[in-house]
């Protein structure tokens, strides 16, 4: 994925690592980055996977 398109990013704050939203809110903490880090990845897959699923449904429902 490219970096416009990582909407979930890691943060460190006091030594612990925070996976955010694309508004800056705090979705989990980690005590490692590469925990922080696998949770961002799957987060931005999951949008990235239901975004696609959701544009295909939508763009189905209106060819019929």
């Amino acid at each position: 994925m490219s970096e416009e398109s990582q909407l979930f990013h890691v943060a460190e704050e006091s030594g612990k690592f925070e996976v955010l939203d694309p508004t800056g809110r705090s979705i989990l903490t980690c005590r490692d980055a590469g925990s922080a880090n696998h949770y961002a990845v799957l987060l931005n897959q999951a949008y990235k996977h239901g975004y696609k699923d959701g544009y295909r449904a939508a763009k189905s429902a209106d060819d019929t």
